[in-house]
């Protein structure tokens, strides 16, 4: 019987850590691999901020060719904002941090989002006007009212109350109207911060049309003679429910 000669301690040593680091790694590639192509927990939620009924608003109106019309211009919105992710308040540090959430995210742009929000319900309130999102032609006549709106604040932490801050003024030569509205979640989910945010979006549009009713011809014609604008400045304490 022959003898084995005896391995070097240190070659035995090096060649178990390649072999546990060649395990390490391929484990690794296994768990990644599964996450990509088959774990839902990388799969984002996708939320919608406008309900799904908002184009029936659109869809459903039939005016002649000179209704008055009004335009929207783009929605400006701040850099933390401008982002595909929901952006919330930490309440878990004393110095306010935004925490822009990967696994919860807008289905398309948020400023398109509110653009289309604020002209649904324009529409609502204001049945002589025609809004056109998206024109193909140049209109031949000029807009009653163009609407550039720029939003300044909309944070909250979950379950707290939701400060939308905007600037606001239906022509170039209006001055900026600063305006705050505050809408209160009905728990601390995700959803119930949406419907927060559309609640607020929904206020600003009703303070819109107040000031644009008397700018319309058919709106001024009917509305009361002692009827004013709404304030500028208008807070909701109102919980939203489903």
């Amino acid at each position: 019987m022959k003898n084995r000669p005896l391995q070097n301690p240190s070659m035995t040593h090096r060649k178990l850590v390649t072999r546990l680091s060649s395990l390490v790694t391929l484990s690794a590639l296994l768990v990644f691999s599964a996450g990509c192509f088959g774990g839902r927990s990388l799969s984002p939620h996708l939320h919608t901020l406008a309900p799904a009924t908002i184009w029936d608003t659109f869809a459903s109106r039939d005016l002649p060719a000179d209704a008055p019309r009004i335009d929207i211009a783009p929605v400006t919105l701040p850099r933390h904002l401008d982002r595909p992710q929901i952006v919330i308040l930490s309440d878990a540090t004393p110095d306010a941090e935004l925490v822009p959430l990967d696994q919860h995210r807008w289905a398309m742009p948020l400023d398109a989002s509110i653009r289309e929000l604020l002209a649904a319900r324009l529409l609502e309130k204001l049945p002589s006007a025609t809004i056109d999102l998206y024109p193909t032609t140049t209109p031949s006549t000029p807009a009653a009212a163009t609407v550039t709106l720029r939003i300044l604040r909309m944070e909250a932490p979950l379950g707290g109350s939701l400060d939308l801050v905007a600037s606001w003024q239906l022509s170039p030569s209006d001055a900026p109207r600063i305006v705050h509205y505050r809408a209160l979640p009905a728990d601390a989910s995700i959803p119930s911060y949406v419907r927060a945010v559309r609640e607020a979006v929904t206020l600003l549009a009703d303070d819109l049309s107040a000031h644009i009713s008397p700018l319309l011809p058919s709106e001024s014609a009917s509305a009361p003679s002692d009827s004013t604008p709404a304030k500028s400045t208008r807070k909701s304490t109102r919980k939203t429910k489903d």
